[in-house]
């Protein structure tokens, strides 16, 4: 099960495994997810071969069963265990289903969050301040653990999708996932606890003990966008003053949450702030708020 509720595996049918299947007859490519397993090696080997032979992966189906591609070169023909596992597929029918669409009366459960990062495009990061403590409590453990055995500086490799420690420019050590590595003086890391990115050298990193990982406490930070808003696009001076001053009135600051629907990428909610009650988005363009431009009635939110 990954982070975000997908459930991550392996099937095989008649003894066969269908990743490695079909990657074996150019009908799929590997996914970095899978360097962790034991057939990683097995797959890259497969899509290796695959590739010096320049088969094309999205072959339709039907024209790779018949084992002639369109350009009439005569293409390598298919595992008899995948011919099978195709021969035997039947596909269901589908019922036809009308959605009817029903406006849903607005719930307000408004929750305290401490806001931790706003990036440039005014989405930003909060931590729950119901497990504000438990955070605190494993960061400060954390620590004097590293401070009893420093890791050994250049002796962690990493590799993207890893969850590591880095040290920030405080010199302090957080926990983070490593997004991209270029080289070994620039790897791209995200500190799943606050939100913010930053590229440092991989000396800065080491592995993450254990006792400290993300199925002890899952990452604090959670990605959302302000709702039933809109940013001004066409001049550029006037959104970063917009970014701004949102980022003088709730960066590093309590206030409180309400999620209002769904996006594309993350949830789009209300922020109120924590002393006023007032909604954060309500203020005039340049002094904190957002501007008018809400839900248009009887249609869906636009997604980011």
């Amino acid at each position: 099960m990954d982070k975000a509720g997908n459930f991550i595996g392996w099937l095989h049918i008649e003894g066969v495994n269908l990743s490695v299947a079909l990657v074996e007859n150019a009908l799929s490519k590997v996914h970095f997810t899978a360097e962790r397993s034991t057939y990683y090696k097995t797959l890259l080997s497969a899509e290796e071969t695959c590739r010096q032979r320049k088969e094309k992966v999205w072959l339709p189906v039907d024209i790779f069963l018949s084992g002639v591609h369109k350009t009439g070169k005569k293409a390598p023909p298919p595992s008899q265990a995948l011919v099978r596992i195709w021969a035997n597929y039947e596909e269901k029918p589908v019922e036809e289903v009308v959605h009817v669409s029903e406006e849903k009366e607005r719930v307000a459960n408004y929750r305290p969050v401490y806001v931790t990062e706003i990036t440039d495009s005014l989405h930003f990061y909060t931590q729950d301040v119901e497990t504000g403590g438990q955070l605190e409590s494993l960061m400060e453990t954390m620590r004097a653990e590293i401070a009893a055995q420093p890791p050994v500086e250049g002796s962690y490799s990493p590799r993207r999708g890893d969850y590591c420690i880095a040290k920030f420019q405080d010199g302090e050590w957080y926990r983070a996932r490593v997004e991209k590595v270029e080289s070994p003086a620039k790897v791209h890391v995200f500190y799943i606890d606050y939100g913010n990115r930053e590229v440092v050298s991989s000396t800065r990193l080491a592995a993450i003990p254990p006792a400290f990982s993300t199925r002890t406490l899952p990452a604090q930070a959670t990605e959302y966008a302000f709702a039933f808003i809109q940013i001004p696009q066409d001049e550029e001076d006037a959104r970063a003053d917009v970014v701004d001053c949102i980022v003088r009135d709730i960066h590093n600051t309590q206030c409180l949450l309400n999620v209002e629907y769904s996006g594309a990428t993350c949830p789009h909610v209300t922020i109120q702030f924590g002393d006023t009650k007032d909604d954060v988005g309500l203020g005039p363009p340049g002094q904190g708020g957002l501007g008018h431009g809400g839900r248009p009635q009887g249609e869906a939110p636009a997604e980011d």
